[in-house]
């Protein structure tokens, strides 16, 4: 406890620090303690605390009601940013996705996926270069030295692949240095891939499996998902599939069936029936849905995700247990918010607010809210999440679990009940929400914000400890990577390798564990080809995967290989600069002008006349804020392709792969920089 308590003063935060001031550079390097790193990470305990500092990183990126995993998916074709009382979020890219724009909250993330994730790999860095300090009993052989070390490289790993599919060409510190520096320079993603397969391919041998680690931090199977993704980044699809079946028989995790549902349980409930803080019905409809697999498997009860067998790594964030996280807030973040006090649903026929918006513990007032949850509405679905994945061969599927009554939510599950609405004796009072009143006049103005339906089983848990008064969502365990994701891994390996038929056996090894209707046939997988397996990973996944990132790594790979798209294109790299090539021309662009009806007919806001949804094709790749560029004052550091300030970059650099087992050597010394 000795080392582990001298951690929490070191100032972990100075390898990568973040700064708004024109003098200081947001890559500046800093010295990592003023106490000696001998004493600090002299044991392997100090070295799994600065790793658990590291993986706390990727959790904050979950948990938490604005954070960078709904941000990544507003920027998808999954959903849209839809904070829709602040004009200069990321919605109008482009006039507002900017190198000066500051925004960092609900309206938008890329300040915090670039600054963030610097601090992050900031830590696995301090892992890697203080890996020797120990005495290990094996030397460089030893199983608990390597374990950490491969622990680390995947967490790096992590955070640069979100950092090269978010920003392209990015700085690359591969270790911690004492002296202060303002000559960071960029690095041509594709050596930067290379480096990683390096570091996780020795990773992979090294991290214990799931079995023999605490619940929380990232095994062997996490490190196979990330590893197969970027060995398909380099065309390397039969590696990646290989890797996945070793995921799926390697008997360590398993998809959750319904056969598996233990005995006597016969539903689960995804919303409030009764007022959890007195115990009183509430009005309206049941919460408890009939159980199945999909709605078992996402039910935060006790401990039942962290000892469900399709998990693989998981936040765990249990209420009323100390040092755990702040509450998810899931469901204000991706819930609608119809009881916002100006803009939500309106009685019909007039412009009296037909919710109850008082926030109340008592059974009298904001029932509603209680029930379904105080949504914000932060994460607006896309008509194709909401609509276009649920009608598979012209059949409208409410049968898949994943789209079925109650674990499906719609605003008409919500019932009138605003008092004043009662003491005036409206036909409304305790009626189902209505979209329309009986003129055809919208009972609701902010329909972005306020109006949709959303798959409610896997946000919803009951908020026991902080503001149980409107029910927003609670702490709650979360999966980051379960097996199911493995299978539609594999499946677009197969794809890449024209195996049609294993894609759809993989794809349809889900559909048939969610009980949907119609499967895929290997006619179906020629006709949609790629977009079969989103299709499927969006089913599977909303609000669950970095769905941005998904999109722009198979757009690399479409590029890369110059396949034909299922939209008739083909796609390529010219020269040697991905981030150009895609800046200018990229499937994900593509997709999102197909998928993305926001984006795509420049949807305008009832909020504020001037703001409209627009999207260009460089916006495949966000913008560096440009106070964490200004103070690298002795070369220049790249703004993102296509951005004020870009027309100053310089060619990126090309990275020398180091091998893996050691401490790093610092990229642009080791290539003369």
């Amino acid at each position: 406890m000795k080392n582990i308590n001298k951690i929490k003063g070191i100032g972990l935060s100075m390898l990568l620090l973040a700064s708004v001031s024109c003098s200081e550079d947001f890559l500046e390097e800093q010295p990592l303690s003023f106490l000696s790193p001998e004493n600090t990470y002299g044991d392997a305990a100090g070295l799994q605390t600065a790793l658990d500092a590291g993986l706390q990183g990727v959790m904050s990126q979950w948990n938490g009601d604005t954070r960078e995993l709904m941000f990544n998916s507003n920027m998808s074709d999954a959903s849209v940013v839809s904070a829709t009382d602040k004009p200069d979020a990321f919605v109008d890219l482009r006039t507002y996705a900017t190198p000066t724009n500051a925004r960092n909250n609900d309206a938008g993330r890329a300040r915090s996926f670039y600054a963030d994730n610097y601090n992050h790999i900031k830590k696995a860095n301090t892992v890697i270069d203080f890996i020797d300090l120990p005495e290990w009993p094996d030397g460089v052989n030893d199983p608990e030295r390597n374990h950490l070390l491969g622990s680390a490289y995947f967490l790096r790993a992590f955070f640069y692949m979100q950092l090269t599919m978010d920003f392209g060409n990015v700085a690359f510190p591969l270790n911690v240095v004492s002296e202060a520096r303002r000559d960071f320079k960029v690095f041509n993603m594709q050596g930067i891939w290379d480096q990683m397969i390096t570091d996780l391919e020795y990773a992979e041998q090294w991290v214990k499996p799931k079995s023999q680690l605490p619940i929380g931090q990232a095994p062997k199977d996490a490190v196979r998902i990330l590893l197969a993704k970027y060995y398909m980044l380099n065309e390397r699809f039969a590696d990646a599939e290989q890797l996945m079946d070793d995921v799926i028989n390697g008997g360590e995790s398993q998809l959750f069936t319904d056969d598996m549902i233990p005995s006597g349980v016969t539903e689960v409930e995804v919303a409030n029936t009764n007022n959890p803080n007195t115990g009183n019905p509430l009005p309206g409809r049941s919460g408890y849905a009939p159980v199945d697999a999909v709605n078992y498997l996402h039910m935060d009860r006790g401990a039942q995700k962290t000892g469900n067998p399709e998990g693989i790594w998981l936040v765990v964030n249990e209420p009323f247990v100390l040092g755990t996280q702040g509450r998810s807030a899931r469901i204000r973040a991706w819930g609608p918010n119809f009881v916002s006090t100006n803009l939500g649903v309106w009685e019909p026929g007039t412009t009296r607010i037909g919710t109850d918006v008082q926030q109340s513990t008592s059974d009298a007032r904001g029932r509603m809210m209680k029930k379904w949850g105080r949504g914000q509405g932060f994460a607006r679905p896309t008509n194709y999440s909401q609509y276009e994945i649920w009608n598979f061969k012209g059949t409208w599927d409410e049968q898949d679990y994943r789209h079925k009554d109650l674990n499906w939510f719609e605003m008409e599950d919500v019932l009138y009940d605003n008092p004043t609405l009662e003491d005036e004796d409206s036909p409304y009072y305790m009626q189902p929400l209505r979209l329309y009143d009986d003129n055809g006049n919208l009972t609701c103005q902010d329909t972005i914000r306020c109006w949709y339906g959303y798959p409610r089983y896997k946000f919803y848990s009951v908020n026991q400890e902080s503001r149980p008064d409107r029910q927003d969502g609670g702490k709650m365990d979360m999966y980051i990577m379960r097996i199911a994701e493995a299978y539609l891994v594999r499946a677009e390996a197969r794809f890449w390798q024209d195996n049609l038929a294993g894609a759809a056996e993989d794809i349809n090894t889900i559909r048939q564990r969610a009980n949907a209707i119609h499967m895929y046939t290997i006619a179906d997988m020629q006709t949609e080809g790629i977009g079969a397996v989103l299709d499927e990973r969006n089913r599977e996944l909303f609000g669950e995967e970095y769905r941005h990132d998904e999109l722009v790594r198979i757009s690399v790979i479409l590029a890369k290989t110059g396949k034909m798209a299922y939209n008739g294109k083909t796609y390529s790299i010219s020269g040697n600069d991905i981030e150009e090539s895609l800046s200018a021309n990229s499937f994900y662009y593509d997709r999102m002008m197909e998928k993305n009806n926001f984006f795509r007919d420049e949807v305008p806001w009832a909020t504020y006349n001037t703001t409209k949804y627009t999207m260009d094709p460089h916006h495949v790749f966000w913008p560096v804020y440009q106070p964490y560029l200004v103070g690298n004052v002795e070369a220049t550091l790249n703004q993102t392709t296509g951005y004020n300030g870009a027309e100053e970059n310089i060619e990126p650099l090309n990275h020398v792969v180091q091998p893996a087992g050691a401490p790093n050597e610092d990229p642009q010394r080791a290539i003369g920089e």
